[in-house]
Parts: structure tokens; sequence; C-alpha cells
């Protein structure tokens, strides 16, 4: 009963990381779309970039979901349930709002994916939460030294420093 209960959980939350992940990748896309100024270029290329890798770790979660004997919930329905968390503003962004907002975004899907993988225990689940944890923190560290404006080496970061 124990290890019903446990993959329950397990599964639970991998399904959160799909829609964590899915969710990413359509705000993603979207600021791509709205995001206008002198220095949309560099952010839209990086979110292009960004948004292949996003997908890639939603992949990897559904087919690891799929091995478990779970379908992968990546319903427009579900991904709704967590529309208050995934908010954007309406209308066009300027490239240092939609860099704070993606600076954010990135921080949350990071300590969730690392929550999550804190408290797997199956090993495959373990390793592949550990990669989309570490892959996510590196891109929200990133993001946030461009979005606060940190330089690197003495020179001010833009968003190709952190691709």
């Amino acid at each position: 009963m124990a290890e019903y209960v446990n993959q329950g959980l397990a599964t639970e939350e991998l399904q959160g990381e799909l829609r964590d992940l899915l969710c990413l990748a359509v705000l993603g896309d979207h600021v791509r779309w709205v995001v206008r100024g002198d220095e949309a270029g560099e952010l839209v290329d990086w979110l292009a970039k960004a948004i292949v890798q996003w997908r890639a770790w939603a992949d990897h979660v559904a087919k690891h979901l799929v091995t478990l004997g779970v379908a992968p919930d990546a319903r427009v329905r579900s991904l709704a349930k967590d529309i208050s968390v995934n908010w954007v503003p309406d209308g066009w962004l300027r490239p240092d709002e939609a860099r704070r907002l993606l600076a954010f975004r990135l921080a949350s899907a990071a300590a969730s994916a690392c929550y999550r993988q804190s408290n797997a225990t199956a090993p495959d689940t373990v390793r592949l939460l550990n990669a989309v944890c570490s892959g996510l923190e590196a891109q929200a560290r990133g993001r946030r030294e461009v979005a606060l404006g940190h330089s690197a080496g003495g020179r001010v970061l833009h968003a190709r420093d952190a691709a």
C-alpha cells in the first residue's frame, strides 16, 4: 500500500513538473512575440533556444510518466489550473519587463523542480528531476543576473551572456 501511495505522489509531482515546463514554454513563446525595444533581439534569440530546452525536458518527463504507466496530462484544462501563477500582463512588454518576468518564472520553476527532486525516491525519477532542476537553476541564475544588470568581469550582462 505504501509503495502505491509513494508512486501516486511521485506521479503527481511529475505531472506538476510537466505542467510547469509546458507553461514556461508557452510563456516563452508569448514573450518572444510581444517584447519590443532596442534590446529585444537578444532576448528573443535566447528564448528561442530556451523554449526548445523546456519542451525537451517536458518531453522527457512525459516519457517517464509513460514508463510508469501514467498518461501524461498536458491538456489545456490542466495547464489552466496554474493560470494565476502564470499570469502575464496584456500588450507589449519592454525588454526589462520581460527579463524580470522571465527571471522570476525561471526561479520559481527551478525551485519547484529542485523541491520535487529532493522528495523523489526512484532513481530514474531522481536523475530526471536533477537534470531539470540543474538546467533551470543555471538558466535562472543567468536571467537573474541579466535582469538585475549585474556585471560579469566588469562588463554589463546582456541576454546573450545568459544563454
